[in-house]
């Protein structure tokens, strides 16, 4: 399996393959006279493991133009294309929830302020009043009360008015904040769960009682000759094109997600493993199925296909029991050609 787009960044090649990406990025750190240090170092890993297009297409423009990628590039893209822009998102967001906080608090003492000078009028005079014998002296002691009244009157429609746009504003400050939650827990190629969620959801169903649960594994069949024959952007198309079947055919009660570059997971709850198998099934067909065309022409690129294993959850399962299961299910049928559903 390999890297998919994640916060935080999440890699799960084989001890093999990292370390093949290990011997191809550092010559490529020392060539561009950079430390090797961890925003460096992640930042060529997943240049030379192909996985973030992204991430590749702008080295790639850099390199065209004969740019040396030194530290500062080197930073920026590891910001933009390995944390996925977070740190600016989540700056943005502190820095707009401490405006916010900061405008109420000042517009709360100002109201504070005028209510005190209001109330020593009010004090005045009351104490005027008391020794008042003269009808223009009480009618100047009465504009005194009405002036205050209405100032503070419309102190408190101002702060009502402020207090509205604040709660405006915050709920805009949540609903960006829920963005860059879901932005950190959607594969940004797919728009399924990442992994890190697609754990999270399976460590809190572990923890339950119920037993009613599969979990899924699919692997595209071949797939690193898909890429290496047609390129990365239609090896793409082929993964999205598989998990909108995995939308389409899972149900509503279930979590899916790019478990990893090829890999895709489903964890399917109140079903029994009869109908986990149909659901696969009907997956498996639907993708050997279809004939997925290369970019730019009616040419098919044949046949592609997956393979499936299928664990049904135990009574206290860790996730890694789980997940073991149903990985040495869809090995085994790989091991017995491919195109086919193993079950635990």
């Amino acid at each position: 399996m390999t890297k998919q787009s994640s916060y935080p960044p999440i890699y799960t090649e084989e001890a093999e393959q990292a370390a093949e990406n290990l011997r191809l990025a550092l010559p490529l750190i020392s060539k561009h006279k950079s430390p090797i240090n961890p925003v460096n170092y992640a930042v060529w890993y997943e240049y030379v493991s192909g996985e973030n297009l992204a991430l590749s297409n702008a080295i790639d423009a850099l390199l065209i133009d004969n740019k040396i990628i030194g530290i500062e590039i080197s930073q920026s893209l590891y910001e933009k294309h390995v944390l996925m822009d977070m740190p600016d998102r989540l700056e943005s967001t502190n820095k707009g929830l401490k405006l916010v906080v900061d405008n109420t608090l000042s517009d709360i003492n100002n109201v504070e302020s005028t209510t005190n000078q209001c109330l020593s009028g009010f004090t005045d005079s009351q104490m005027a009043l008391e020794d008042c014998s003269d009808i223009n002296d009480l009618k100047s002691l009465i504009s005194n009360i009405l002036t205050n009244t209405e100032k503070m009157s419309e102190t408190s429609n101002d702060l009502k008015q402020s207090l509205e746009q604040s709660s405006h504003e915050i709920a805009q400050l949540k609903h960006d904040l829920e963005a860059v939650k879901e932005a950190a827990q959607i594969d940004s190629l797919t728009g399924l769960l990442n992994r890190g969620a697609f754990n999270h959801e399976l460590n809190i169903l572990c923890q339950s009682t119920s037993n009613n649960t599969a979990l899924v594994l699919f692997d595209l069949d071949d797939f690193r000759n898909i890429n290496d024959t047609y390129g990365h952007l239609l090896g793409d198309k082929v993964i999205q094109f598989f998990a909108d079947l995995l939308k389409k055919y899972s149900g509503e009660h279930c979590f899916s997600a790019r478990y990893g570059g090829e890999e895709m997971a489903l964890l399917l709850l109140n079903i029994s493993q009869r109908e986990a198998v149909d659901i696969a099934e009907t997956i498996r067909k639907n993708f050997a199925n279809s004939r997925l065309k290369k970019r730019g022409s009616n040419d098919s690129i044949g046949q592609v296909t997956v393979s499936i294993g299928i664990s049904m959850k135990n009574k206290n399962d860790t996730p890694t029991e789980l997940i073991d299961r149903a990985d040495k299910a869809l090995y085994q049928s790989k091991e017995n050609g491919r195109n086919q559903i193993s079950i635990a």
